[in-house]
């Protein structure tokens, strides 16, 4: 039986954004060894606002109607996306939904007329560094802060 996928367009404060968000900084806190009542910090993570503002998009992709990941879009300057709080369940990883929501949030940056795309991650989500190493992603440079994991910004030319 195949799973039937679908892109949404939501609310990044809607119900299936603040559930995979939940997930998604539970799986960056255990990386990280940080504590169960870590506070996302608005510089690494950005607010549910920023997906709401002229050229954003926030999206979720639902397998069989159920929310297994999220993305999201933002503009840093006028030719320039970030990507935000891209993230794929546990359960759903390993099937290219990461890849296939990736590719949908680079196409919506070329649509709002971004020349390239940026984005944030860190040394602790391996995953995350293969993805975008194979996707043409290329270090535009890095943060270390004692006792802090690596903070790596990759950009893409689109």
């Amino acid at each position: 039986m195949s799973e039937r996928l679908e892109l949404r367009d939501e609310p990044a404060d809607g119900p299936a954004a603040r559930a995979l968000f939940a997930e998604y900084i539970a799986l960056v806190g255990e990386r990280l060894g940080l504590d169960a009542d870590f506070e996302p910090p608005e510089r690494i993570f950005a607010s549910p606002d920023a997906f709401a503002e002229q050229g954003a998009a926030w999206i979720v992709l639902y397998e069989d109607e159920r929310a297994v990941a999220c993305g999201g879009l933002r503009t840093l300057e006028p030719s320039v996306g970030e990507i935000k709080r891209m993230f794929v369940t546990a359960s759903a990883r390993g099937r290219g939904y990461g890849r296939l929501l990736l590719g949908e949030l680079e196409r919506r940056a070329a649509v709002h007329g971004h020349r390239s795309v940026r984005l944030l991650t860190t040394s602790v989500l391996r995953e995350a560094l293969k993805l975008y190493a194979s996707e043409g992603y290329s270090e535009l440079g890095r943060e270390e802060r004692p006792g802090e994991p690596i903070e790596i910004w990759l950009v893409k030319a689109l």
